[in-house]
């Protein structure tokens, strides 16, 4: 697959994510944001790592469970 669809598919699973996250599916939601970052760090696109900070920000739960803090220890420190 091309980078152009890799990059494509990151941005529609970042979209995906935020409506897992509005009908409150955590887990899964950042599971997939995850894997969007993942892709957006491979081919060193700050436009897919922006939407998943984005992602971040739109979720501001007390205590975040594990998926969230996973995905922020693998965000923290990411600078495209």
């Amino acid at each position: 697959m091309s980078s152009g669809h890799e990059k494509q598919r990151a941005l529609l699973q970042l979209d995906m994510a935020s409506g897992n996250l509005a009908a409150g599916r955590l887990d899964g939601a950042f599971t997939m944001a995850a894997r969007a970052l993942e892709t957006g760090l491979r081919y060193k696109s700050g436009r897919i790592v922006e939407r998943a900070r984005a992602v971040r920000r739109s979720y501001s739960g007390p205590t975040p469970p594990r998926a969230v803090r996973d995905f922020d220890d693998r965000l923290y420190g990411v600078f495209l």
